[in-house]
């Protein structure tokens, strides 16, 4: 998903000082006369600041500012050699602790664009030098997203922390920078908003949604369920986005309503997958999406789009619309009005703590009409 941040600042190139005149021979770079006194211009970020009226103060001052913010001009490092960079911690990173983090694909290439704009903005400082300033204003600079800076704040804590582990800074920077939080807009789906989006929906959709709110699994699950993974009474998965991370395997047993549910996708279609659907147009197999192995196969992003196309038609959703996404938290609700506990409902979802399925549960605080014990959760009949 493409989120529109903002170019930060820090992934601009230092600006080089005026060459100075005859009457400033001497003077430390990015120190000008202003008035009576002295001015300091940033190197980076242009801004001036105030240095008073005393020469010799002023002229301290700038020369230990910009060995701090031209780590290039340091004489030192020209003698030593020069120090880690936050690339090189972002080097380490990859290398050590991406392969095990075990993400998804899609996972994998939302954080990959987020560590290629922080390596854009502060890949060539070096870690020593880095402060807890300079990533709070990286952070605020990279987009004014709360939600957004929040996942930049994460992953720079992490590549800081890599240059911790391998002892090139004693402490993370990024732990003392601010949390951002931000609150959820998205509409929480209700009963009647799901009824509403059903009755507008494509009989393959229908089928979609009332799965998901029977099971609670993702639409990438969803849309990846085969008539082959039904056996001995169970409905085996494996989630896609836990899998490799914390190995949670599901063992859904198949009650009244879930086979019902089965039975209806057996339809005249010949399919591997319990949702299909026939393609629009025929495609050469050169032609496919690469992600379709069958040309009944319904791709998660299909899936999405028919969804929104459904609820558009129902016009409800008002201007933070739900997604299909939102289908597993009110079948969480649901079961948990039905009787069930956090913890049932923890197990079912495939979640790791039961904060996050709190997270899911929190708005459908509303009472509910009477229904069945689980998991009979308002599914239909077939006509």
């Amino acid at each position: 998903m493409e989120i529109p941040w903002s170019k930060p600042y820090w992934g601009q190139a230092e600006m080089a000082p005026r060459p100075r005149s005859k009457s400033r021979q001497g003077w430390p770079p990015y120190l000008y006369p202003n008035r009576d006194g002295y001015k300091y211009r940033h190197p980076v970020t242009r801004k001036e600041t105030w240095m008073g009226t005393d020469k010799a103060k002023a002229f301290a001052a700038a020369k230990k500012l910009n060995a701090l913010l031209m780590p290039t001009n340091n004489l030192v490092d020209r003698v030593v050699g020069s120090k880690e960079t936050v690339a090189d911690a972002i080097a380490v990173f990859r290398q050590d602790d991406v392969p095990a983090r075990g993400w998804a694909p899609k996972t994998a290439e939302v954080y990959e664009s987020v560590i290629r704009r922080i390596e854009a903005g502060l890949g060539k400082r070096a870690v020593e030098g880095v402060t807890v300033k300079d990533c709070a204003e990286f952070i605020r600079g990279v987009t004014p997203s709360d939600r957004a800076r929040q996942q930049f704040r994460l992953v720079l804590g992490w590549i800081m922390a890599c240059a911790v582990q391998e002892g090139w800074i004693d402490a993370n920077p990024v732990h003392a920078t601010r949390r951002f939080t931000h609150e959820r807009k998205r509409t929480r789906l209700t009963k009647e908003i799901y009824d509403a989006i059903w009755a507008k929906a494509e009989p393959w959709l229908r089928l979609a949604m009332d799965l998901s709110l029977v099971t609670l699994l993702r639409r990438e699950d969803i849309v990846s369920l085969k008539f082959a993974d039904v056996r001995d009474g169970f409905l085996w998965v494996v989630p896609q986005k836990t899998e490799g991370t914390s190995l949670v395997k599901l063992k859904i047993k198949v009650g009244e309503q879930l086979a019902i549910l089965l039975s209806q996708a057996r339809d005249s279609v010949v399919s591997p997958f319990v949702v299909h659907r026939l393609p629009d147009r025929a495609r050469p197999s050169d032609k496919r999406a690469t992600a379709r192995v069958h040309h009944t196969q319904v791709l998660p992003e299909q899936l999405t789009r028919a969804f929104q196309d459904a609820r558009d038609a129902a016009g409800v959703g008002g201007d933070s619309p739900p997604s299909f996404h939102e289908i597993r938290s009110l079948g969480g609700a649901l079961v948990r009005d039905a009787g069930w506990t956090t913890e049932e409902v923890q197990a079912l979802m495939g979640h790791a703590s039961k904060s996050m399925t709190e997270h899911y549960l929190d708005g459908h605080d509303a009472p509910w009409t009477e229904v069945s014990p689980p998991p009979v959760l308002g599914t239909r009949q077939p006509n």
